[in-house]
């Protein structure tokens, strides 16, 4: 019985040891489970705090890239109209280059033919004279009266004595004259003008100078100074400037040299002060020939001034006689008629209008001073 019994509890043992181990399998089980609920669950919410805070940082990020986004869309924008104006404006500018291109062609043909032009050297004078034409209208010297062209004088040539003809004679006021030449030396100014900085250039210039001197021995030659009523020296008029200027930087004596043969070389600036001062001189002569005339017209009309003075003095005379005769006559009106007319009033008698006194004249007369005539 006893082995019996402790076969039971054998039995039993290694049911309790069985039923034990399972159950703590399952509560492993359970744990487990219960365990990954759990860490399920502890994931979902971090998952979703996760989610919170990205979101919430997308928002804070958007709005931080707000103002970045506006500024790049407000760049974007200034990028197009940048971009539209840049073609308007490229569009005009190759309109006006393409006008620029054809007046300069325009232009590049007129200075050809001008070129040609000047080559000749009576085209070359024409000019000059153009030149020196506009120069005395701007001095206000007019043709036949302060200057004549292409006048005859007698000058002294390579076979003596002979008539010539200066391109202008300036009158001189109170007589006198200046005689000016038009024609200049051109040749190797304008090819120089031509070439690049170098001796090639400067030689050219250097031979423009002596074409110069040699045209003053010219016209020195001719005697034109030599005239009484010249101021012993003739004008060789240089319608440019740069004609003068040019030479002096290869020959700095080249004035004194010309001064020497009695000719003034003359540009366009000193040319109109020459005109100018001719000018004055015959406005001051103008006012000297009229002087005497001034003073007699003036005197003429004091004198019919005091004239007029005498006639208003006589009308003033009998104004004031006429108001005193006026004002006599309405003293004595009220005396005689009135009174009469009054006292037949009173007696009945009725009349159709009613009669009036005339009112006296109380104005005094005013008289000249003659001393106001004196009066600074």
């Amino acid at each position: 019985m006893s082995d019996r019994w402790g076969s039971i509890v054998g039995m039993d043992g290694a049911t309790d040891s069985a039923g034990l181990l399972t159950g703590l399998a399952v509560g492993v089980l359970i744990g487990v489970v219960i365990g990954a609920l759990a860490m399920w669950i502890l994931r979902g919410r971090r998952d979703r705090e996760q989610d919170l805070a990205r979101a919430a940082q997308a928002g804070a990020m958007a709005d931080l890239l707000t103002p970045v986004r506006e500024s790049l869309e407000s760049l974007r924008r200034a990028s197009d109209a940048a971009s539209r104006e840049r073609a308007t404006a490229e569009a005009t500018l190759t309109s006006q280059l393409a006008s620029v291109q054809d007046r300069y062609q325009s232009l590049e043909s007129a200075t050809a033919q001008l070129a040609g032009a000047l080559a000749r050297g009576q085209t070359r004078g024409q000019w000059g004279e153009m030149q020196l034409e506009g120069l005395l209208e701007h001095a206000g010297l007019l043709e036949g009266v302060h200057l004549t062209r292409q006048g005859t004088r007698q000058g002294v040539g390579p076979e003596g004595t002979a008539a010539l003809r200066p391109d202008i004679v300036i009158h001189l006021p109170g007589g006198g004259e200046v005689l000016v030449d038009a024609k200049f030396p051109f040749d190797a100014y304008w090819q120089a003008a031509a070439l690049p900085v170098g001796p090639e250039r400067d030689a050219l210039l250097r031979k423009h100078a002596a074409d110069l001197l040699q045209r003053s021995r010219e016209l020195s030659s001719k005697g034109y100074s030599d005239s009484d009523r010249s101021p012993d020296f003739v004008v060789m008029f240089l319608p440019l400037e740069s004609l003068l200027s040019a030479a002096l930087e290869v020959d700095g004596l080249l004035l004194e040299k010309t001064f020497e043969r009695q000719v003034v070389l003359a540009t366009p600036t000193t040319m109109l002060a020459l005109l100018r001062t001719i000018s004055f001189g015959y406005q001051r002569q103008l006012m000297a020939d009229n002087a005497e005339q001034i003073r007699q017209t003036g005197a003429e009309m004091l004198t019919r001034l005091a004239t007029l003075t005498e006639h208003l003095d006589g009308l003033r005379r009998g104004l004031d006689q006429a108001v005193r005769g006026y004002n006599a006559f309405v003293g004595s009106f009220d005396r005689q008629a009135m009174r009469q007319a009054r006292r037949m009033r009173d007696l009945g008698v009725d009349a159709p209008k009613t009669l009036e006194v005339p009112e006296e004249i109380d104005a005094d007369l005013r008289r000249s001073d003659p001393a106001a005539l004196r009066e600074e």
